[in-house]
């Protein structure tokens, strides 16, 4: 890979530096978040769902928040759905809190009387359009930044999706061996993370791929996370913690009856790998300056 000369290129910083790292974690937490209540949701796991909410809720709201600065604003971030990815984001975290909200309601105690169930159609499923919209506005928010060439790409949508549903089932695997879980099969949950893992794998080197060849700006981002100031952080935290880490321990399970401590250990590399691959991919952005 051919060596830059620094100055022909620029690198976006409004959301990796200082207070942009809030953004990096919301970006995560929404993920993560939304990821863990589309594959509990489909276990029927309870826990996974109640989870996902504190996570979104608390997690992805309240980094979001830190990050813009002047919460007393926040109001404005609604304004623009037609025309923002950033602003439809947004309105999915609130309509994620919502609608899950009212999905676990009847079954706090107390709440039992309420005409609804947790599967009541309508509900259910305006919660999974918003846990849809949660998982995938981040990558439509980046794809469409025409002025940063490794970000716009029809691939970021589907590379933050199925980060995002790989970042559920870890969590929701590492929830149930954590509990001690008698009811959900933990070999269908392990099998489908090793689906997501190898989809992930195929769809990172694609990306890096494409972005290689299609355009020289985007040629720079990639070279930043192979040899550049980013490769720590993308080689250590996606390929080797994310991937080659989680990969090797669904791999021994399938030979091994591995304890529960190495289990989590591999779903805990794979989330620091989620947080890893945005990170880099945001610090990565380059452009090309006008002056």
């Amino acid at each position: 890979m051919k060596s830059y000369n620094p100055t022909e290129f620029a690198f976006q910083t409004e959301w990796v530096e200082k207070r942009g790292l809030w953004l990096v974690m919301a970006f995560f937490l929404g993920g993560l978040g939304g990821g863990l209540y589309l594959v509990s949701l489909y276990l029927n796991y309870l826990p996974g769902i109640v989870t996902a909410f504190f996570i979104v809720a608390v997690g992805k709201g309240g980094t979001h928040l830190l990050y813009l600065g002047k919460p007393l604003r926040f109001w404005r971030a609604f304004l623009k759905p037609q025309t923002s990815w950033i602003s439809r984001g947004i309105i999915s975290v609130a309509g994620f809190v919502l609608f899950v909200g009212l999905q676990l309601l009847p079954e706090v105690p107390g709440f039992s009387f309420l005409p609804w169930t947790m599967h009541s159609g309508l509900i259910q499923g305006l919660a999974i359009a918003s846990a849809v919209l949660l998982i995938a506005y981040t990558g439509f928010a980046l794809g469409v930044v025409n002025s940063i060439p490794f970000w716009n790409t029809a691939l970021m949508p589907l590379l933050f999706i199925i980060y995002s549903l790989l970042g559920g089932t870890g969590l929701t695997l590492g929830l149930l061996l954590g509990t001690g879980n008698t009811v959900i099969n933990i070999e269908v949950v392990e099998a489908v993370a090793r689906w997501f893992l190898l989809t992930a794998i195929v769809i990172v080197g694609a990306y890096l791929w494409i972005s290689y060849h299609v355009n020289p700006v985007a040629k720079y981002s990639v070279f930043q996370l192979i040899k550049g100031r980013v490769s720590p952080y993308f080689i250590g935290g996606v390929l080797v913690l994310g991937l080659a880490v989680p990969v090797t321990v669904t791999a021994l399970e399938l030979v091994y009856n591995l304890p529960y401590t190495v289990m989590l250990s591999g779903v805990a590399c794979e989330l620091i790998g989620g947080f890893s691959l945005r990170y880099t991919i945001l610090k990565a952005g380059a452009y090309t300056p006008l002056v």
